[in-house]
């Protein structure tokens, strides 16, 4: 079939799968209702809203099928007090116990990343799960080089980062770039993928959301993700290839600690800005 398919007798012709595409190409006739702009069809991102916004089932996708997008049984699926209180009660985890998360586990984690938003429904990232203390601990020498090196030439951002203090404190046995977790997700993307950052951004905050839901606990590591960036070792060592760069880096194990209160954070600042 073509890149959209509509069942006739169940389509009531409103028009909602018009109105919902971002990209503007269906159109509605009144007769046959809606249907695909000519030569438009390559414009397609394939987000599926089309399909996802017909209350009646009566479109399909190719890119984005209905047969792949589950319904909904109510909308919000969450509370709006239990919904703050979820996000409220998430916190960077600095201390891990020793326990490895199982593979499988860690894998469903991961799919939480896969319904993130991303640049133009660009998607395209991947992912290296970094275990065993060999490769954990091996990562942690090679961004205390870079930062090593950091402190030689250029010493002022050094200093404003900390680094001095973070290799001191790693002479003495305490880890302040991995925190000991059991595990690093390494997320990746491909060079020529411009919307990469944000997407990675976007991808591991619904790792870090859904991860407290799995009695995991996680934090980003940005000292790492940093070095990945600026240093080739880190890369090399990951075996990156070279058509990918590294975009992200988090921490991910089981908490050591349960945290019995929510953080609070600065007062809200916002402004209105209206015109008539």
């Amino acid at each position: 079939m073509g890149l959209i398919k509509v069942d006739r007798e169940k389509c009531e012709k409103e028009g909602i799968c018009v109105e919902v595409c971002p990209m503007g190409i269906l159109s509605l006739d009144p007769d046959n209702g809606p249907g695909l702009l000519p030569g438009t069809a390559h414009f397609c991102i394939g987000c599926g809203h089309c399909v996802a916004a017909c209350p009646h089932g009566a479109l399909d996708n190719v890119r984005n099928p209905l047969t792949r997008q589950p319904p909904l049984e109510h909308f919000p699926v969450v509370e709006h007090k239990e919904a703050l209180a979820f996000l409220r009660s998430r916190r960077s985890i600095r201390c891990y116990k020793e326990d490895p998360v199982p593979r499988e586990l860690t894998l469903q984690l991961l799919q939480a990343a896969r319904y993130a938003p991303s640049g133009h429904n660009s998607q395209g990232l991947g992912y290296i799960i970094v275990t065993g203390r060999a490769a954990l601990d091996h990562v942690c020498k090679i961004v205390l080089d870079w930062m090593a090196e950091m402190v030689q030439t250029q010493p002022e951002l050094a200093a404003r980062l900390h680094m001095p203090g973070i290799i001191k404190a790693h002479q003495r046995g305490s880890d302040r770039i991995l925190r000991k977790a059991p595990q690093v997700i390494v997320a990746t993307a491909p060079k020529e993928l411009k919307a990469a950052w944000i997407t990675t951004c976007l991808a591991l905050e619904y790792v870090e959301l859904y991860a407290t839901s799995l009695g995991l606990g996680t934090c980003w590591a940005g000292f790492a993700q940093i070095c990945a960036q600026q240093y080739p070792a880190l890369p090399a060592f990951l075996e990156i290839p070279e058509d990918r760069v590294i975009t992200g880096m988090m921490m991910v194990g089981f908490p050591k600690y349960a945290y019995s209160r929510m953080p609070e954070r600065n007062p809200l600042e916002v402004a209105w800005f209206s015109r008539e």
